[in-house]
């Protein structure tokens, strides 16, 4: 027989068994000389319960590898879709060349993962403050679940209208029970997902966060003319400091008529015409004058007081 015929074995110190290599994760600790876990993927997730997330995090402490909150998150939404295990989505995406070099001591909460330079190092930065966002959804989560709430907030704010802080309420309670909705289906726990796919539910009624409930001027902030857009965009957003002033052509009738009576003074005494912009410099040195003698008056009256 071939020997690339059969298959590479390795042993499970759990249950004791010959079993081929590929049923072993990739392991980042220095005592796994042959670059695989000493338990296999089984045995392994038997001890993993994903209601408690510590279960996660000292099965990936055995193997060094990284814990990482966001990659979590989006296994746990994949893991869902595909009814595929959650634990073993995550192994796979970390098993990505720019993530294979990370080890334990590289875990965060945050989901800010940027490479740098050319060795595609990573660098992992805290992006929230634990502190602040139990102010924002309340007391009482695992450290983890706020990050997940907050990560579902920044992704789902631009698709609602929270006029108000009572719509903010809302979404921060749908933002909070969506992700525990989403929490209780990777577990296993259907009656739980169930109860709380109800509170969403429930919620997106409540606060009007259902596009179905959504009316024209909900989806519209209100907005039915682009006059209204333009002021909102620019209350949002500065488009520009000053608006443009004309200073080289007339603004309106006024101006016009004053213009031709201007010239027409010019002609009569000999004079040639004038351009627009002439009368707009003269405007701005009568301008200046008269905020320089207010300003010498102020200084007087101050000075007198």
């Amino acid at each position: 027989m071939d020997s690339k015929s059969i298959k590479e074995k390795k042993y499970c110190n759990t249950c004791e068994r010959d079993k081929n290599v590929t049923d072993f994760y990739v392991s980042g600790s220095k005592f796994d000389a042959d670059g695989r876990f000493g338990v296999c993927k089984p045995c392994l997730k038997k001890n993993i319960d994903y209601s408690n997330m510590q279960t996660v995090k000292d099965a990936l402490l055995q193997m060094n590898r990284p814990f990482i909150a966001s990659i979590w998150e989006s296994a746990i939404e994949e893991a869902t879709l595909k009814r595929q295990d959650t634990f073993g989505l995550y192994i796979k995406t970390i098993q990505l060349k720019k993530f294979k070099d990370l080890t334990w001591n590289d875990s965060v909460l945050t989901e800010d993962i940027q490479e740098q330079g050319t060795n595609n190092q990573i660098n992992i930065s805290s992006e929230y403050d634990i502190g602040e966002l139990k102010d924002k959804y309340g007391y009482g989560y695992p450290d983890d679940e706020y990050i997940l709430f907050e990560n579902k907030y920044q992704q789902l704010k631009s698709s609602f209208q929270l006029l108000t802080t009572m719509h903010e309420e809302y979404f921060r309670e749908f933002c909070v029970n969506k992700v525990k909705e989403t929490l209780a289906k990777s577990s296993g726990d259907l009656k739980g997902a169930k109860e709380w796919a109800a509170m969403v539910k429930d919620v997106a009624e409540a606060g009007k966060l259902k596009p179905s409930q959504m009316s024209k001027a909900d989806l519209s902030g209100g907005l039915d003319g682009f006059g209204q857009l333009a002021r909102i965009v620019e209350e949002n957003h500065e488009i520009m400091g000053l608006l443009p002033s004309f200073i080289e052509q007339p603004k309106d009738k006024v101006d016009v008529t004053l213009w031709c009576y201007i010239n027409y003074v010019r002609d009569i005494k000999g004079l040639p015409s004038c351009e627009y912009k002439e009368i707009y410099d003269f405007y701005d040195k009568r301008k200046m004058d008269y905020e320089s003698q207010m300003s010498d008056l102020n200084k007087d009256e101050s000075g007198h007081g």
